[in-house]
């Protein structure tokens, strides 16, 4: 696509190149993007574990945690800000074990709970992603969390939870 070209027709370009492909193209295709993908989300997980690292002087999250705190922000002039917060203990599923071995699974509790981000918010999003540790996560972002959330802050239950908050004053 040059500079001045019509996404439209770049789209519809597109489209007609990828009805050409044939099956096994398409198959291959997809396990193409599925395979970026994947490395997508592992390289927002170590750049959002690198933050953490450095604001909390861990490379892991604390053994006694088994949720992951995760929040994003975005702001833009005329856009306004949005806020998005997920609370979760990413547990694994599907292909995060191999066919060999379905008890340890293959992918970090951090690249989990990025996909699960990326599911709620989508792409976007993930380019503000940030881990928090608990105390922060309920402290800077109380307001944004309902008081029955804040009461099962220290509760061993199974507990999800997310919000998005998009305010724009202009």
């Amino acid at each position: 696509m040059t500079e001045f070209e019509n996404p439209v027709s770049v789209i519809y370009k597109c489209t007609e190149e990828l009805k050409a492909l044939s099956e096994t193209e398409k198959v291959e295709l997809r396990v193409e993007l599925e395979a970026k993908k994947k490395e997508n989300f592992q390289l927002v997980a170590d750049a959002a574990m690198k933050e953490y690292e450095e604001k909390y002087n861990r490379d892991v999250f604390p053994v006694d945690e088994y949720w992951v705190y995760m929040v994003a922000d975005y702001g833009a002039t005329g856009e306004g800000s949005t806020h998005c917060l997920y609370l979760t203990q990413a547990l694994p599923y599907g292909d995060d074990f191999t066919e060999d071995n379905r008890y340890v699974p293959i992918n970090s509790k951090q690249y989990r709970a990025v996909r699960e981000f990326h599911e709620k918010f989508g792409t976007w999003m993930l380019g503000g992603l940030r881990f928090l540790s608990k105390e922060d996560f309920f402290t800077e972002y109380a307001y944004y969390i309902p008081p029955v959330m804040m009461k099962l802050s220290n509760k061993n239950c199974y507990k999800t939870f997310y919000t998005e908050v998009h305010y724009n004053f202009s």
